[in-house]
């Protein structure tokens, strides 16, 4: 049988009968090396969901029963996908889960291209109502804009806030539970219209803390100094497995903690407000930048210095208020990307960071994030009414915010 053959590659209206219902295969909605995941519907339409389909071969299907073990042991929070079931289909084991709506990677490339979505609404002052262009006044716009496109912008403060909140609850729960997802990443990111919230998909490479798997994790770009480490110790056993006659000499290696998820998530985090990514594929050194491994060296960690030197005012933060806002972004990744994890700040210590003491009102980029649950921002409370400054704010801006 041929790898082709093992693999899934399911045509569209392909039935498959599982859960006590019989399901209709839609589009393709992404693939890695073990799994396909297909958009599936039952036949009456009423349901709707996300099929992760695993390859044949037996170690794939090991994979499969590592990942339903892991969300077992994750369950229970709003902010990790819902999952429906299993049940094979023509030898694949398939896991059906919630289907959602777009991954980060994906809005982080139509908030880039917000002036070419909306050229109108962004770019016309001169329109108030910023909706009523024809549409041969919104090509040329748009033409324009896409030709002289700046680099890339990163999202809004108001949508980085909502973000990183959204995942340190997540975090919370899961190291609260004992576990590390060990793969966060921006593909790895949901949104959720249905509840409104920013959701952590595959966790094929979870693990226990304390009893974690003899295997690599996490990215490429969200790889945390520790974890470089470890994935060198593994390539290194493997090749030792693998040598004739075998090497003999191996040194033990820490294993990781759930800080790894910490620096991931900051990565994260500096990345979707750079539009771009932080670290390149060798940009982080195993076992930590120089300064840290000089123990003793009064130095600054070198991704202080980085993030002092990235995370600036940009043009769409031009206001004096965000000023501060920034200036508690800035400190709190840089408490989170520090090279040693036992420097940087747990999941729960970063929910009580001052940077979510700020109320942020949404932007234009709010529209990227559809939702049916009904989002009130910018109501005044006793505080507001008792800054003179703020009072004034508020009266010269809409009373209520609401992003349906």
């Amino acid at each position: 049988m041929g790898t082709q053959e093992l693999f899934p590659d399911f045509e569209e209206g392909t039935r498959m009968t599982g859960l006590g219902q019989t399901w209709i295969v839609g589009s393709h909605l992404g693939m890695g090396r073990c799994a396909k995941v297909y958009h599936i519907t039952t036949v009456d339409g009423s349901v709707e969901a996300a099929a992760k389909v695993f390859r044949k071969e037996d170690k794939y299907k090991l994979v499969f029963i590592k990942e339903i073990r892991n969300l077992d042991g994750v369950a229970g929070n709003s902010q990790i996908v819902s999952v429906y079931g299993t049940f094979t289909h023509k030898g694949h084991p398939c896991l059906i889960y919630e289907l959602l709506d777009f991954s980060l990677k994906e809005l982080q490339y139509k908030y880039d291209h917000l002036e070419v979505l909306l050229p109108c609404s962004t770019n016309n002052n001169n329109n108030q109502e910023g909706v009523e262009c024809s549409k041969s006044t919104n090509k040329k716009a748009a033409s324009s804009s896409a030709a002289n496109q700046e680099p890339s912008k990163g999202l809004s403060l108001f949508l980085i806030q909502s973000l990183y909140r959204d995942l340190l609850k997540c975090l919370h729960h899961i190291h609260g539970s004992g576990w590390v997802h060990a793969d966060l990443k921006p593909a790895n990111v949901m949104w959720s219209a249905q509840e409104g919230v920013w959701k952590v998909v595959d966790f094929g490479h979870s693990f226990e803390e304390n009893n974690q798997d003899l295997s690599q994790i996490q990215s490429i770009g969200y790889q945390s100094p520790e974890a470089r480490e470890w994935n060198s110790f593994i390539c290194q056993r493997e090749q030792s497995s693998s040598s004739r006659p075998p090497v003999q000499s191996m040194t033990v290696q820490e294993e990781c903690t759930s800080a790894v998820d910490v620096w991931s998530l900051g990565c994260i985090v500096a990345g979707a407000f750079l539009g771009r990514k932080l670290y390149g594929p060798e940009d982080v050194k195993s076992g930590g930048c120089r300064q840290c491994r000089n123990d003793g060296a009064e130095e600054k960690c070198k991704c202080e210095l980085l993030i002092d030197s990235l995370i600036r005012t940009r043009s769409q933060d031009t206001s004096p208020k965000f000023r501060k806002v920034l200036a508690d972004l800035r400190d709190l990744l840089k408490q989170v990307l520090q090279c040693n994890p036992r420097n940087r700040l747990t999941a729960s210590q970063c929910l009580k960071h001052r940077f979510f003491l700020h109320k942020l009102r949404p932007d234009d980029g709010g529209i990227l994030l559809p939702t049916r649950v009904l989002r009130i921002f910018g109501l005044p409370d006793e505080t507001d009414l008792n800054d003179a400054a703020e009072f004034e704010g508020i009266e010269d801006s809409p009373k209520l915010h609401a992003v349906l």
